[in-house]
C-alpha cells in the first residue's frame, strides 16, 4: 500500500468513512497493478510525484479538494432550492417564509462561494458527488425537505469535511468549512420556526433578516456591529426586508 493510500485512508476514517476507505484509497490489484506498471517503465513513484507538483496539484490534498468541491456542488443547489421553495411559498400566501427562504438562499451563495475560491489553484472539470435534497409540494414539506438538508450539513458533513481539513493543515478550507458549519446551525432553526407556523396555516412573524458576505451568517433584527463569526462589519450584511 502506498503512504498516499494510507493517508487517504486514515483521513476517511477521521471523518467517519472508514468504509469507504479501500475502494477510495485505490486498494487492490489494480493499484498494486499501476505501481509495477510505473517501475517497469523506468517512472519512479517519486519522479510521479514531482511531476504532479509541477501541474499544481500539491497545493490542497485531494481529499480536502473533493470534500470543498463535494459542498461547492451542496451549496450551489440549496441556493437554486431554496429560491424554488420561496417563490412556492410567495404562490401559498406566506410571503415572510418566502422572504426566509430567499435571504438563506443568498448565505448558501455566500458559501458556495467561499468553498469555490478556496479551490482557486484547482484548475480543470471534475465530476462532484454531493447531497441533494428534492420535492415540491406544499411550504409546510418543503421547510421540512429544507430543515434536513441543514440537519445534515452542520451535524455530519461539516463537522467531518472540518476535521479532514485540520488534520490534512488545509487553513483555507478549514476556515470556508468553518463558516459554514456555523451559519448551518442558525439556519435550521429559522426554517423550524418558520414550520410551526406554516404547519397551522399561518406566516413566520419575521422581522429583518440580515446576511453576512463574508460568512453566511444569518441573523433577524438589527445589523450587528460585528459579525459574531468572521468578524465582518456592518456594512458587509445584506437586508431582505
Amino acid at each position: 500500500m502506498t503512504v498516499d493510500s494510507v493517508s487517504r485512508r486514515k483521513a476517511l476514517q477521521v471523518a467517519g468513512l472508514g468504509a469507504l476507505a479501500w475502494p477510495l484509497a485505490g486498494a487492490g490489484s489494480a493499484a498494486g497493478a499501476s505501481t509495477e506498471e510505473a517501475e517497469a517503465s523506468g517512472v519512479s513513484s517519486e519522479s510521479s510525484s514531482e511531476h504532479s507538483k509541477s501541474e499544481g496539484d500539491s497545493t490542497m490534498n485531494t481529499m480536502t479538494a473533493d470534500n470543498l468541491r463535494s459542498a461547492f456542488g451542496g451549496e450551489s443547489m440549496a441556493n437554486m432550492r431554496y429560491r424554488i421553495w420561496g417563490e412556492k411559498a410567495k404562490e401559498d400566501g406566506f410571503d415572510n417564509i418566502s422572504r426566509l427562504f430567499t435571504a438563506i438562499a443568498r448565505a448558501e451563495k455566500v458559501h458556495a462561494t467561499n468553498h469555490f475560491v478556496a479551490l482557486k489553484d484547482q484548475v480543470g472539470d471534475a465530476l462532484v458527488p454531493s447531497m441533494g435534497g428534492f420535492g415540491y409540494t406544499d411550504t409546510p414539506e418543503n421547510l421540512q425537505g429544507a430543515i434536513n438538508g441543514e440537519v445534515y450539513e452542520s451535524t455530519e458533513m461539516y463537522p467531518s469535511f472540518l476535521e479532514v481539513a485540520k488534520m490534512q493543515n488545509q487553513v483555507g478550507a478549514q476556515q470556508s468549512f468553518y463558516y459554514a458549519l456555523e451559519a448551518e446551525k442558525v439556519h435550521a432553526e429559522m426554517y423550524r420556526e418558520a414550520k410551526k407556523a406554516a404547519k397551522t396555516g399561518s406566516d413566520l412573524d419575521l422581522g429583518p433578516v440580515q446576511i453576512c458576505l463574508e460568512c453566511g451568517y444569518t441573523v433577524e433584527g438589527n445589523i450587528p456591529g460585528e459579525c459574531p463569526i468572521c468578524g465582518a462589519s456592518a456594512d458587509e450584511f445584506q437586508t431582505f426586508a
